[in-house]
Protein backbone atom coordinates (compact mmCIF):
# COMPACT_ATOMS: atom_id res chain seq x y z
CA UNK A 1 0.00 0.00 0.00
CA UNK A 2 1.29 3.38 -1.21
CA UNK A 3 0.54 6.82 0.82
CA UNK A 4 -0.98 7.77 -1.88
CA UNK A 5 -3.14 5.19 -2.72
CA UNK A 6 -6.58 7.10 -2.61
CA UNK A 7 -5.89 9.60 -5.34
CA UNK A 8 -5.71 7.18 -7.92
CA UNK A 9 -8.99 5.99 -9.05
CA UNK A 10 -9.56 3.41 -11.14
CA UNK A 11 -12.94 4.41 -13.83
CA UNK A 12 -15.54 1.98 -12.71
CA UNK A 13 -17.22 0.54 -16.32
CA UNK A 14 -20.77 1.19 -15.93
CA UNK A 15 -23.24 -0.25 -17.71
CA UNK A 16 -26.42 1.59 -17.60
CA UNK A 17 -29.87 1.45 -19.93
CA UNK A 18 -30.03 5.45 -20.66
CA UNK A 19 -31.59 5.84 -24.02
CA UNK A 20 -29.85 7.41 -27.05
CA UNK A 21 -26.49 7.30 -24.91
CA UNK A 22 -23.13 5.15 -25.58
CA UNK A 23 -22.84 2.10 -23.25
CA UNK A 24 -20.88 1.50 -20.65
CA UNK A 25 -19.54 5.10 -19.84
CA UNK A 26 -16.56 6.43 -17.61
CA UNK A 27 -18.34 8.63 -14.72
CA UNK A 28 -16.59 10.05 -11.82
CA UNK A 29 -19.16 10.48 -8.91
CA UNK A 30 -16.67 13.12 -6.43
CA UNK A 31 -17.01 12.10 -2.94
CA UNK A 32 -18.97 8.59 -3.74
CA UNK A 33 -15.79 7.52 -5.16
CA UNK A 34 -12.88 9.32 -3.82
CA UNK A 35 -13.11 10.91 -0.36
CA UNK A 36 -12.31 14.88 -0.33
CA UNK A 37 -12.90 15.13 -3.99
CA UNK A 38 -14.45 18.53 -5.52
CA UNK A 39 -14.96 17.10 -8.82
CA UNK A 40 -18.04 15.39 -10.37
CA UNK A 41 -17.98 14.64 -13.82
CA UNK A 42 -18.51 12.35 -17.10
CA UNK A 43 -17.52 11.25 -20.43
CA UNK A 44 -20.62 10.06 -21.99
CA UNK A 45 -21.50 9.80 -25.46
CA UNK A 46 -24.14 10.69 -27.27
CA UNK A 47 -25.41 8.55 -30.53
CA UNK A 48 -29.26 9.62 -30.78
CA UNK A 49 -31.49 12.85 -31.25
CA UNK A 50 -33.10 13.32 -27.69
CA UNK A 51 -34.26 15.93 -25.30
CA UNK A 52 -32.98 15.65 -22.06
CA UNK A 53 -33.56 17.95 -18.32
CA UNK A 54 -35.79 20.56 -17.48
CA UNK A 55 -34.79 24.39 -16.32
CA UNK A 56 -33.14 24.38 -12.89
CA UNK A 57 -30.32 25.51 -10.64
CA UNK A 58 -27.29 24.35 -8.55
CA UNK A 59 -26.82 26.48 -4.96
CA UNK A 60 -23.09 27.44 -4.75
CA UNK A 61 -21.23 25.57 -7.35
CA UNK A 62 -20.29 26.01 -11.20
CA UNK A 63 -20.65 23.96 -13.78
CA UNK A 64 -19.75 23.37 -17.05
CA UNK A 65 -21.17 21.71 -19.96
CA UNK A 66 -19.05 20.51 -22.54
CA UNK A 67 -20.07 19.28 -26.01
CA UNK A 68 -17.46 17.55 -28.25
CA UNK A 69 -17.09 15.33 -30.79
CA UNK A 70 -16.53 11.91 -29.74
CA UNK A 71 -13.70 10.83 -31.21
CA UNK A 72 -10.89 13.17 -30.29
CA UNK A 73 -8.87 12.28 -32.84
CA UNK A 74 -11.01 14.13 -35.16
CA UNK A 75 -12.06 16.47 -32.28
CA UNK A 76 -13.14 19.42 -34.43
CA UNK A 77 -15.65 17.10 -36.52
CA UNK A 78 -18.55 17.86 -35.16
CA UNK A 79 -22.01 16.88 -37.26
CA UNK A 80 -24.45 17.72 -34.86
CA UNK A 81 -26.73 19.87 -33.63
CA UNK A 82 -28.05 20.72 -30.01
CA UNK A 83 -29.91 23.48 -28.34
CA UNK A 84 -29.49 24.66 -24.66
CA UNK A 85 -31.40 26.88 -22.54
CA UNK A 86 -29.92 29.39 -20.11
CA UNK A 87 -31.31 32.44 -18.32
CA UNK A 88 -32.25 34.01 -14.74
CA UNK A 89 -35.95 33.53 -15.01
CA UNK A 90 -37.57 29.84 -16.30
CA UNK A 91 -40.29 31.60 -18.19
CA UNK A 92 -37.66 34.14 -20.03
CA UNK A 93 -34.72 31.92 -21.59
CA UNK A 94 -32.21 31.98 -23.96
CA UNK A 95 -31.44 29.57 -26.31
CA UNK A 96 -28.14 28.80 -28.02
CA UNK A 97 -27.50 26.85 -31.25
CA UNK A 98 -24.59 24.38 -30.73
CA UNK A 99 -23.30 23.15 -33.97
CA UNK A 100 -19.18 23.09 -33.46
CA UNK A 101 -17.30 21.83 -29.81
CA UNK A 102 -18.46 24.43 -26.91
CA UNK A 103 -18.09 24.74 -22.79
CA UNK A 104 -20.95 26.52 -21.28
CA UNK A 105 -20.11 27.76 -17.78
CA UNK A 106 -23.06 27.98 -15.59
CA UNK A 107 -22.52 29.81 -12.50
CA UNK A 108 -24.54 29.20 -9.04
CA UNK A 109 -28.00 30.77 -9.49
CA UNK A 110 -28.76 30.56 -13.28
CA UNK A 111 -30.79 28.41 -14.45
CA UNK A 112 -30.10 26.12 -17.91
CA UNK A 113 -31.68 23.59 -19.62
CA UNK A 114 -33.05 21.98 -20.99
CA UNK A 115 -30.69 19.95 -23.51
CA UNK A 116 -32.36 19.26 -27.06
CA UNK A 117 -30.16 16.79 -28.96
CA UNK A 118 -31.89 17.62 -32.08
CA UNK A 119 -29.91 16.18 -34.62
CA UNK A 120 -27.43 13.66 -34.05
CA UNK A 121 -24.74 12.74 -37.49
CA UNK A 122 -21.84 11.36 -35.65
CA UNK A 123 -21.40 10.50 -31.88
CA UNK A 124 -20.73 13.64 -29.90
CA UNK A 125 -19.30 13.89 -25.93
CA UNK A 126 -21.90 15.63 -23.85
CA UNK A 127 -19.50 16.61 -20.39
CA UNK A 128 -21.09 18.00 -17.26
CA UNK A 129 -18.19 19.33 -14.90
CA UNK A 130 -19.48 20.11 -11.70
CA UNK A 131 -17.15 21.79 -9.33
CA UNK A 132 -18.14 19.84 -6.55
CA UNK A 133 -17.82 16.30 -4.60
CA UNK A 134 -21.57 16.31 -3.88
CA UNK A 135 -23.95 16.96 -7.34
CA UNK A 136 -26.95 18.38 -6.35
CA UNK A 137 -29.71 20.76 -8.55
CA UNK A 138 -32.47 23.13 -7.50
CA UNK A 139 -35.94 21.93 -9.61
CA UNK A 140 -38.91 24.85 -9.53
CA UNK A 141 -42.27 24.45 -10.44
CA UNK A 142 -45.42 26.21 -10.08
CA UNK A 143 -47.82 24.55 -7.95
CA UNK A 144 -51.86 24.50 -8.56
CA UNK A 145 -52.74 28.03 -6.33
CA UNK A 146 -50.10 29.88 -8.61
CA UNK A 147 -47.42 29.74 -6.35
CA UNK A 148 -43.13 28.81 -6.85
CA UNK A 149 -42.36 25.57 -5.23
CA UNK A 150 -38.73 24.50 -5.12
CA UNK A 151 -37.29 21.52 -4.44
CA UNK A 152 -33.84 20.29 -3.87
CA UNK A 153 -32.68 16.83 -5.59
CA UNK A 154 -28.96 15.10 -5.66
CA UNK A 155 -26.26 12.64 -5.38
CA UNK A 156 -27.17 9.94 -2.45
CA UNK A 157 -30.78 11.20 -1.97
CA UNK A 158 -32.78 10.31 -5.13
CA UNK A 159 -34.88 7.47 -4.95
CA UNK A 160 -35.53 4.50 -7.83
CA UNK A 161 -38.51 6.15 -10.06
CA UNK A 162 -39.60 2.86 -10.85
CA UNK A 163 -38.81 0.70 -7.09
CA UNK A 164 -39.18 3.95 -4.42
CA UNK A 165 -37.66 1.21 -1.70
CA UNK A 166 -34.47 1.54 -3.78
CA UNK A 167 -31.82 4.55 -3.95
CA UNK A 168 -31.39 5.82 -7.76
CA UNK A 169 -28.21 4.25 -9.53
CA UNK A 170 -29.20 6.56 -12.93
CA UNK A 171 -29.19 3.33 -14.76
CA UNK A 172 -31.86 5.12 -17.47
CA UNK A 173 -34.22 2.61 -17.23
CA UNK A 174 -37.04 5.40 -16.60
CA UNK A 175 -35.49 7.80 -18.63
CA UNK A 176 -35.72 4.90 -21.49
CA UNK A 177 -38.86 4.14 -21.05
CA UNK A 178 -40.29 7.63 -21.45
CA UNK A 179 -38.81 7.47 -24.58
CA UNK A 180 -40.32 3.88 -25.90
CA UNK A 181 -42.32 4.85 -28.55
CA UNK A 182 -39.58 7.00 -30.01
CA UNK A 183 -37.38 4.99 -31.85
CA UNK A 184 -34.47 6.83 -34.23
CA UNK A 185 -33.31 3.92 -35.74
CA UNK A 186 -36.54 4.49 -38.39
CA UNK A 187 -34.81 5.09 -42.17
CA UNK A 188 -35.95 8.80 -41.27
CA UNK A 189 -33.23 11.54 -41.87
CA UNK A 190 -31.18 12.76 -38.99
CA UNK A 191 -32.91 16.35 -39.22
CA UNK A 192 -36.26 14.66 -38.90
CA UNK A 193 -36.06 12.52 -35.47
CA UNK A 194 -37.12 14.17 -33.42
CA UNK A 195 -40.75 14.83 -35.08
CA UNK A 196 -42.70 12.49 -33.21
CA UNK A 197 -40.68 12.27 -30.05
CA UNK A 198 -43.05 12.09 -27.27
CA UNK A 199 -41.31 14.98 -25.44
CA UNK A 200 -42.11 17.37 -27.86
CA UNK A 201 -44.48 19.13 -26.13
CA UNK A 202 -42.41 19.49 -23.37
CA UNK A 203 -40.01 21.17 -25.45
CA UNK A 204 -42.64 23.70 -27.31
CA UNK A 205 -42.62 26.17 -24.67
CA UNK A 206 -39.16 26.62 -24.98
CA UNK A 207 -38.97 26.76 -28.71
CA UNK A 208 -41.65 29.50 -28.25
CA UNK A 209 -39.10 31.74 -25.63
CA UNK A 210 -37.07 31.64 -28.39
CA UNK A 211 -38.72 33.32 -31.03
CA UNK A 212 -38.54 36.29 -28.09
CA UNK A 213 -35.70 38.94 -28.79
CA UNK A 214 -32.80 38.43 -27.27
CA UNK A 215 -30.62 40.11 -25.00
CA UNK A 216 -27.25 38.75 -25.59
CA UNK A 217 -26.59 38.45 -21.46
CA UNK A 218 -25.79 35.28 -21.56
CA UNK A 219 -23.56 35.13 -24.54
CA UNK A 220 -20.13 35.51 -21.88
CA UNK A 221 -21.19 31.97 -20.53
CA UNK A 222 -20.75 30.23 -23.98
CA UNK A 223 -17.45 29.35 -25.33
CA UNK A 224 -16.35 27.62 -28.42
CA UNK A 225 -13.13 25.72 -28.72
CA UNK A 226 -10.93 26.96 -30.87
CA UNK A 227 -8.34 24.42 -33.41
CA UNK A 228 -5.23 25.19 -31.54
CA UNK A 229 -2.21 24.59 -34.28
CA UNK A 230 1.05 23.42 -32.96
CA UNK A 231 4.30 22.07 -34.02
CA UNK A 232 4.85 19.43 -30.54
CA UNK A 233 4.84 15.92 -32.61
CA UNK A 234 3.79 14.59 -28.94
CA UNK A 235 0.59 15.67 -29.17
CA UNK A 236 -2.17 15.54 -31.95
CA UNK A 237 -2.36 19.14 -33.69
CA UNK A 238 -4.70 21.01 -33.58
CA UNK A 239 -5.35 20.81 -30.27
CA UNK A 240 -8.01 22.12 -27.90
CA UNK A 241 -8.84 23.74 -24.49
CA UNK A 242 -10.18 26.59 -22.08
CA UNK A 243 -7.66 28.20 -20.87
CA UNK A 244 -10.07 29.58 -17.72
CA UNK A 245 -10.07 33.57 -17.53
CA UNK A 246 -8.40 33.98 -20.53
CA UNK A 247 -11.28 32.66 -22.65
CA UNK A 248 -14.07 33.98 -19.85
CA UNK A 249 -13.88 36.48 -17.65
CA UNK A 250 -15.12 34.62 -13.72
CA UNK A 251 -13.92 31.40 -15.19
CA UNK A 252 -13.25 28.95 -12.24
CA UNK A 253 -12.18 25.96 -14.20
CA UNK A 254 -8.60 25.36 -16.65
CA UNK A 255 -8.01 22.01 -18.90
CA UNK A 256 -6.52 21.09 -22.03
CA UNK A 257 -7.29 18.71 -24.15
CA UNK A 258 -4.10 16.37 -24.91
CA UNK A 259 -3.91 13.81 -27.54
CA UNK A 260 -0.69 11.69 -26.64
CA UNK A 261 0.63 10.27 -30.30
CA UNK A 262 3.84 8.53 -28.93
CA UNK A 263 5.46 7.59 -25.95
CA UNK A 264 7.04 10.92 -24.13
CA UNK A 265 7.44 12.45 -21.04
CA UNK A 266 5.02 15.64 -19.94
CA UNK A 267 5.52 18.36 -17.63
CA UNK A 268 7.80 18.37 -14.85
CA UNK A 269 7.64 17.79 -10.70
CA UNK A 270 5.76 20.35 -9.37
CA UNK A 271 2.95 21.17 -7.14
CA UNK A 272 0.22 23.66 -6.73
CA UNK A 273 -0.05 25.92 -3.22
CA UNK A 274 -3.99 26.18 -2.96
CA UNK A 275 -5.79 24.65 -5.97
CA UNK A 276 -6.03 20.80 -6.26
CA UNK A 277 -5.78 19.31 -9.98
CA UNK A 278 -7.48 16.23 -11.70
CA UNK A 279 -5.31 14.35 -14.37
CA UNK A 280 -7.46 12.67 -16.61
CA UNK A 281 -6.21 9.13 -18.65
CA UNK A 282 -8.63 8.16 -20.81
CA UNK A 283 -9.06 6.44 -24.51
CA UNK A 284 -8.77 8.85 -27.52
CA UNK A 285 -12.55 7.68 -28.67
CA UNK A 286 -14.83 8.29 -25.91
CA UNK A 287 -17.49 5.88 -27.65
CA UNK A 288 -14.70 3.37 -26.82
CA UNK A 289 -14.14 4.75 -23.25
CA UNK A 290 -12.93 1.38 -22.13
CA UNK A 291 -10.38 0.64 -24.65
CA UNK A 292 -7.00 1.63 -23.44
CA UNK A 293 -4.03 0.50 -24.77
CA UNK A 294 -1.13 1.87 -22.84
CA UNK A 295 1.40 2.08 -20.19
CA UNK A 296 1.56 5.38 -18.13
CA UNK A 297 3.64 6.35 -14.93
CA UNK A 298 3.69 9.48 -12.49
CA UNK A 299 5.61 10.07 -9.53
CA UNK A 300 3.23 11.64 -6.16
CA UNK A 301 4.77 12.84 -3.11
CA UNK A 302 4.85 15.08 0.22
CA UNK A 303 8.51 16.37 -1.21
CA UNK A 304 10.60 16.18 -4.45
CA UNK A 305 13.26 13.94 -2.38
CA UNK A 306 10.18 10.85 -1.13
CA UNK A 307 8.15 10.21 -4.17
CA UNK A 308 5.53 7.05 -5.52
CA UNK A 309 5.40 6.12 -8.72
CA UNK A 310 1.89 4.76 -10.16
CA UNK A 311 1.73 2.49 -12.81
CA UNK A 312 -1.68 3.60 -15.13
CA UNK A 313 -2.83 1.01 -17.65
CA UNK A 314 -6.64 1.32 -17.56
CA UNK A 315 -8.61 4.57 -17.63
CA UNK A 316 -8.22 6.19 -14.53
CA UNK A 317 -8.21 10.01 -12.64
CA UNK A 318 -5.62 11.55 -10.22
CA UNK A 319 -6.45 14.04 -7.97
CA UNK A 320 -3.52 16.10 -6.57
CA UNK A 321 -4.38 18.16 -3.47
CA UNK A 322 -2.66 21.35 -2.92
CA UNK A 323 0.59 20.54 -1.40
CA UNK A 324 1.14 17.40 -3.19
CA UNK A 325 4.38 17.07 -6.03
CA UNK A 326 3.65 15.35 -9.02
CA UNK A 327 5.15 15.35 -12.14
CA UNK A 328 6.61 14.56 -14.56
CA UNK A 329 3.54 12.06 -16.52
CA UNK A 330 5.60 9.48 -18.47
CA UNK A 331 3.78 7.90 -21.26
CA UNK A 332 5.91 4.33 -21.53
CA UNK A 333 4.19 2.38 -23.81
CA UNK A 334 1.55 3.93 -26.24
CA UNK A 335 -0.89 1.15 -28.69
CA UNK A 336 -3.08 3.77 -29.36
CA UNK A 337 -3.64 7.19 -28.57
CA UNK A 338 -4.67 8.48 -25.18
CA UNK A 339 -6.46 11.28 -23.98
CA UNK A 340 -4.89 13.31 -21.05
CA UNK A 341 -6.50 15.86 -19.77
CA UNK A 342 -5.56 17.88 -16.66
CA UNK A 343 -8.64 19.73 -14.80
CA UNK A 344 -7.62 23.17 -12.72
CA UNK A 345 -10.74 24.41 -10.74
CA UNK A 346 -9.60 27.54 -11.11
CA UNK A 347 -9.20 30.61 -13.39
CA UNK A 348 -5.91 30.96 -13.14
CA UNK A 349 -3.05 28.65 -13.57
CA UNK A 350 -0.16 28.28 -10.79
CA UNK A 351 2.47 26.17 -10.41
CA UNK A 352 5.42 25.87 -8.02
CA UNK A 353 9.29 24.27 -8.80
CA UNK A 354 11.91 23.78 -7.23
CA UNK A 355 15.19 24.65 -9.18
CA UNK A 356 18.90 24.56 -7.35
CA UNK A 357 17.15 24.68 -4.17
CA UNK A 358 14.61 27.76 -4.30
CA UNK A 359 11.34 27.29 -4.83
CA UNK A 360 10.19 29.54 -8.14
CA UNK A 361 6.43 30.41 -8.79
CA UNK A 362 5.21 30.29 -11.98
CA UNK A 363 1.47 31.25 -13.06
CA UNK A 364 -0.59 32.83 -15.54
CA UNK A 365 -0.84 35.98 -13.80
CA UNK A 366 2.31 36.68 -13.34
CA UNK A 367 3.99 38.93 -16.36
Amino acid sequence: MGKFDDLVFKIPVENHEWYGFTSPRGFFRGTTMMEKARLYMDFTAVEKALPMEVPHTHHAADEYLVFTGADMNNFFEFDAEVDVWLGEDPERLEMFHITEPTIIRVPPKLYHCPVNFKRITKPIVFSAVYLDGDWSKINRAVGPDGREQFTYDGAGIRRCVLDRSKECIYCGKCFSQAMKDFDDTSEAPAQTQQEESPQTDMLAPYYEMAKLPRTGKYDKYVYKFKPEQHNDDRFLSPRAGFRGTEEMPESRLRYMYDIVQKPCEIGELHMHHAVEEYLWFTGADITKFFEFDAEVEISLGDDPEHLETYTITEPTIVRIPPGVWHGPVKFKRLGAPVNFTPFYPSGEYGTITRKNGVYVYEGTEVK
